[in-house]
């Protein structure tokens, strides 16, 4: 009789030790990151808990760009998928009174991400791809002034609980928000995209500002939905525009819009939309 209880005593210890192990294994510190990046090694990291601000300033020697800004070369190429964030993540920051920003040579995932903390992506530059689709940002979420040289971004299919913010933002390929749903705030004013743009299937709970933009490609907000308020004012559709059933629960502002090719308005109800002084090419 004892030696089975010594033997079931032995085996909760060996079954607790195992899982701790397994605990701390599945977390790693921001910290250790970074140690990779400042090597220029690649970061692979497949369902991990990360402990602590990941902040990419401190991935490289910043050297001076011009008299108000110093810059970080990120060399290595990001992959994180299905990881747990708890702290924040940001690509910028002060240095005395000099901004600091981050140019990622390659490419930046984060796909299937739990972001806990703020995400601050504002004026980063990425030469690689960038994908962030099907994470979720629980917090306020900026990627204001990010210049992208890459073909394609996805953000396809995330869920931005706070704000998002995507304002100045330069992408000289395709755009791609398919499924993306907006709890809170989501502006977009001012961003340029030279290819497609895509935001089928969305949903914005809240406000929605995509003024002053430039949309070179074709640009497709079919079958998305609006809660409150989407303003359009000021922007340029360079090539076709698709609104097919979209639905504007309540005004969609499209005064001074340029419409500089075919536009599609099927199956969207017109009384709350606001055509003041737009510009059709095709009527």
């Amino acid at each position: 009789m004892k030696i089975s209880r010594l033997l079931v005593v032995l085996m909760l210890s060996v079954l607790t030790s195992c899982s701790c192990a397994g605990a701390e294994k599945k977390e790693i510190k921001a910290s250790k990151i970074m140690a990779l990046v400042k090597k220029g090694k690649p970061v692979n990291m497949v369902g991990k808990i990360i402990i602590g601000d990941l902040d990419f300033t401190a991935g490289s020697k910043p050297f001076i760009m011009n008299a108000n800004t110093l810059q970080c070369n990120i060399q290595s190429n990001i992959f994180f998928e299905q990881c747990v964030f708890i702290g924040k993540v940001t690509s910028n920051g002060k240095f005395e009174k000099t901004l600091v920003q981050s140019c990622f040579r390659n490419n930046i995932v984060f796909t299937g991400c739990d972001f806990r903390g703020e995400v601050d992506f504002d004026e980063a530059v990425v030469f690689g791809m960038v994908n962030f689709s099907r994470s979720v940002f629980r917090e306020k979420t900026c990627f204001n002034s990010v210049a992208v040289w890459a073909k394609d971004s996805y953000f396809s299919e995330i869920k931005a609980e706070k704000n998002f913010s995507m304002i100045y933002a330069s992408f000289a390929g395709n755009l791609y928000f398919l499924s993306a749903v907006f709890s809170s705030n989501a502006s977009f004013q001012e961003t340029s995209v030279q290819g497609s743009l895509m935001f089928n299937h969305c949903s914005f709970e809240n406000r929605a500002a995509f003024d002053l933009m430039e949309m070179g490609g074709n640009a497709f907000f079919n079958n998305a939905r609006f809660a409150t308020t989407a303003n359009f004012s000021s922007s340029r559709f360079m090539s076709r525009a698709n609104f097919v059933n979209v639905t504007f629960d309540e005004k969609a502002i499209f005064e001074k819009t340029f419409f500089m090719n075919n536009v599609n308005f099927d199956g969207v109800n017109r009384e709350n939309m606001i055509l003041t002084d737009a510009f059709f090419v095709n009527p």
